[in-house]
């Protein structure tokens, strides 16, 4: 049930991307330029005044798999940075005019990343540094938070080791060749460079696949061996075999279901190839090693008449480990607020995506069909979307020119042509200059937040 609280906004209504099951030949999406905002808050709840939102491959599987949305539209998106502007009668944890960062709950009404102003747990959102601007804050969400229920809760490495590296065990210091591997799969995506960066936090040796193009990248964030994604499987799990001693018992796979498989592989380790190598064909370890498939479970038994190793294949969710559960999210993202605090996690690269929500629909399909390089997230800045009168004076205009041009075909004059067009791209100019200098103010305002400004006017929402 919503409670009164005392801290609100008094805007009703903004803008906010909806998608839904379309009729055959329509888009799932539809821009709404006055979509309720929500009027009461939990007593826990934040209302976050968002400026950058980030894409994800969850965005686009959820209309294209008819997931998560019906017949009725709904605001979709996950990840995304902005201000608090309304806060829970019992929220402690932050105050108006905080800049934060949030991985939304989907299955919580009005907590959708596409749209100006969203609903979310002050249990499950973080600060924004003050070194990270936005646009970099919105890059964290789904992949950092996806890292950590990974580590933290499906393979049940303990998050206060985050704040004590592991240099140390039984009070002598750990050397780098005698710390244990972790294969991540798809090095280069999102999740994976939170991965890279958090196993190296706690003490692993890291190696990973990755396309060429994105290697130098990949090491740069402390993998410590990269091989290409795209060579001959059985070449690569035997290069993993070969530079690891045939020594790994934790991989995550961020792909999918084949490269799954090959992760099983690995891990289940070879009799064989230690023999071939010289090595102990048994271990004294005998816990089972860990798999968590993040993309996609192994499509297909592997072999093991030639393992040393069982192999526990570990399911992540979220619903169980973080969204409704704050003795582990405050804990995760308080962790992360001191990680980035002292500059040991780097957000993702950035692709901007133009237009603002009104780009996000051609950003899921370059993401859908693999048009953004590795270690990019991409990015919409609110700002950008064109406002009402914006968008009804493009049609306007496009309307005129074609109007024109029939009437040309009616043996009209072709001047008549001409000056419509010259009249339409005088208007173009002036809207462009408009939206300029809307943009600039916009910034302005940003960077004012961003340099800690006390002003304010920002703290709440004016109509």
């Amino acid at each position: 049930m919503p409670h009164s609280h005392t801290h609100t906004h008094t805007k009703r209504s903004h803008r906010a991307l909806l998608a839904r099951i379309p009729p055959r030949g329509q888009s799932a999406w539809k821009l709404a330029h006055s979509h309720p905002v929500p009027s009461a808050l939990e007593d826990h709840q934040v209302l976050i005044e968002t400026s950058y939102v980030a894409l994800n491959p969850f965005d686009w599987q959820g209309v294209a798999f008819k997931y998560g949305i019906g017949e009725e539209a709904k605001v979709m998106g996950r990840d995304g940075a902005g201000v608090i502007v309304g806060l829970g009668d019992k929220v402690k944890r932050f105050q108006l005019g905080d800049r934060v960062w949030f991985c939304a709950n989907s299955s919580v009404s009005g907590t959708g990343a596409f749209q100006e102003y969203s609903v979310h747990s002050d249990s499950e959102i973080g600060h924004t540094p003050d070194h990270l601007s936005c646009q970099e804050a919105a890059t964290l969400g789904t992949g950092l938070i996806t890292a950590g229920v990974a580590l933290f809760r499906t393979l049940g490495l303990p998050l206060e080791s985050l704040a004590l590296p592991r240099t140390e065990e039984h009070g002598s210091k750990i050397e780098e060749g005698e710390k244990p591997w972790m294969l991540i799969w798809g090095g280069a995506g999102i999740t994976g460079v939170y991965l890279i960066e958090l196993a190296r936090l706690l003490g692993y040796r890291v190696i990973c696949s990755a396309s060429p193009t994105n290697h130098a990248y990949v090491r740069s964030l402390g993998a410590d061996v990269v091989l290409d994604r795209w060579s001959d499987p059985v070449q690569l799990v035997q290069e993993i075999r070969k530079a690891t001693n045939d020594s790994v018992r934790i991989a995550i796979d961020n792909v999918g279901g084949t490269t799954a498989n090959l992760c099983h592989q690995v891990l289940q380790g070879s009799s064989s190839w230690r023999s071939e190598h010289n090595l102990p064909s048994t271990e004294t370890d005998s816990t089972p090693a860990k798999l968590v498939p993040i993309a996609g479970t192994p499509k297909a038994s592997p072999d093991d008449s030639d393992a040393i190793r069982t192999v526990e294949s570990l399911r992540i969710s979220f619903s169980t480990t973080f969204y409704g559960h704050p003795e582990f999210s405050e804990a995760l993202v308080d962790t992360y607020e001191s990680l980035l605090n002292k500059k040991l996690l780097t957000p993702a690269r950035i692709r901007l995506v133009q237009g603002g929500l009104t780009g996000i629909e051609k950003g899921l399909e370059d993401l859908r069909h693999g048009r953004v390089p590795g270690g990019y997230k991409l990015v919409a800045r609110l700002s950008d979307t064109p406002h009402l009168d914006e968008a009804l004076s493009k049609q306007g205009q496009s309307h005129e020119v074609e109007e024109a041009v029939v009437k040309v075909g009616t043996k009209r004059s072709r001047d008549q042509v001409e000056s419509v067009q010259e009249k339409t791209q005088k208007r173009g100019r002036e809207h462009e200059e408009i939206s300029r200098k809307r943009t600039k103010e916009e910034r302005s305002v940003e960077h004012d937040h961003e340099a800690h400004s006390e002003t304010p006017t920002r703290a709440v929402i004016m109509a």
